[in-house]
């Protein structure tokens, strides 16, 4: 089963130069800390501060891209941890004209992709951001509840819903 997350914040790893995505579920229940690069930290927090840079930063461009190849991504799903990687995937369909010797419509894909890219196009397109339950079963809750009692309210970034 999947469940929705929303991000939540994007922090500052004090002990690191990495960024952090705070993904919770609806009921503040579940948490899924996602170590990423200060760039795509950045993708991330201007995604959801609503930033328009003047020009397109590359998750602007790909969606823009998708968008006028008539493919529209559905969801994405946190669906793996291996080694503390996370690993994502894009679910996208493809809207095709009628052919004129067969039926056309839509088809469904789907495309392998880092957390982080996932999630800045996710929340560029509006769509839904999902992990799986095996996925939070493997994380380890031990480290996270010792990580996130020594965060300091400075540690978070400029955005904290």
């Amino acid at each position: 089963m999947n469940i929705p997350l929303k991000v939540h914040a994007v922090v500052s790893d004090p002990n690191t130069e990495a960024q952090i995505v705070i993904l919770k579920d609806e009921q503040n229940v579940e948490l899924l800390p996602i170590w990423v690069g200060v760039t795509e930290g950045n993708a991330i927090r201007f995604a959801l501060e609503g930033i328009v840079p003047q020009r397109p930063l590359t998750h602007d461009l790909l969606r823009d891209l998708l968008n006028h190849l008539s493919v529209q991504m559905e969801k994405i799903v946190i669906h793996d941890l291996n080694n503390n990687t996370y690993f994502a995937t894009l679910y996208l369909t493809h809207r095709r004209a009628p052919e004129p010797e067969g039926p056309g419509g839509p088809v469904e894909f789907t495309i392998d992709a880092r957390p982080s890219d996932a999630i800045a196009l996710a929340l560029r397109a509006g769509v839904p951001i999902y992990v799986t339950e095996e996925v939070l079963r493997k994380k380890s809750s031990e480290n996270l509840d010792e990580w996130l009692e020594r965060l300091k309210p400075k540690d978070f970034g400029s955005y904290n819903a």
